[in-house]
């Protein structure tokens, strides 16, 4: 055998254990993340700067992450305005709030605030279609609406344990595009990372302290096409359909 088909060989070796650990502990955190961030809030108040102040190597699941954010966003009990027309005006201004009090935190933090403020649309879009969905079941459209998972079916399986998880989907479908540890153990700087690589926009990122950067960052066509989707995935229309 060659050094070049040893080297591929150890590779292919390593992304199956990877997979292997990421399916083992894929459903396992989900069930008592929401518990560590109680414990910083006493079970209410700032969820959102509760999720900022995480160490940012503690290690968490991308399946946790994603519910986290949309347990952070119904808990902190934001009014909404629900109407076509106001969802996307909300989601505008709740960016401009949030990403200008987010700036201290550094790149890292905007990244996580960004991700906040879509897991709040996607809440506002489930409130005005009056359809009840549990954190998890929003998770799942979070998932497949940032390219996590390439169906509904998926990802609810990864959220619920009992399939692949997000983790092990990504080795096979997006290692390239995002960087991911080889030992399949990922981080809250990790997860962020990847889900904002995932997201595509990265490459459109400017330096945190340009003028102007949160309309570069967060466009109104970004916003529109966001909800737009957002109805299509709840209607259960295939993404990008």
């Amino acid at each position: 055998m060659s050094l070049s088909d040893r080297v591929r060989a150890k590779a292919l070796q390593a992304a199956e254990k990877a997979k292997d650990a990421a399916s083992e502990h894929g459903g396992r955190a989900v069930s008592h993340i929401k518990e560590s961030i109680d414990a910083r809030t006493d079970g209410a108040g700032p969820r959102l700067v509760a999720l900022l102040r995480k160490e940012d190597d503690r290690p968490i699941t991308i399946e946790a992450m994603v519910v986290l954010l949309v347990d952070a966003v119904r808990k902190d009990g934001e009014a909404r305005e629900l109407s076509d027309r106001d969802v996307p005006n909300a989601a505008k201004r709740r960016y401009r709030r949030l990403g200008t009090a987010a700036l201290p935190t550094g790149p890292l933090g905007w990244h996580l605030v960004e991700l906040y403020c879509e897991a709040a649309t996607l809440c506002d879009v489930v409130e005005l279609r009056r359809d009840p969905l549990s954190d998890e079941q929003v998770a799942v459209h979070l998932l497949v609406l940032w390219g996590a998972m390439p169906d509904v079916a998926a990802a609810a399986a990864a959220i619920e344990g009992t399939g692949p998880p997000v983790m092990a989907s990504l080795l096979a479908r997006a290692r390239d595009r995002v960087e991911l540890p080889p030992s399949g153990a990922m981080t809250k700087r990790s997860v962020v990372m990847a889900l904002w690589k995932l997201r595509g926009t990265l490459g459109e990122a400017r330096e945190i302290a340009t003028p102007g950067v949160r309309g570069n960052l967060f466009p109104g066509a970004r916003v529109k096409a966001f909800v737009a989707e957002a109805g299509r995935q709840l209607d259960g229309a295939p993404p990008g359909g």
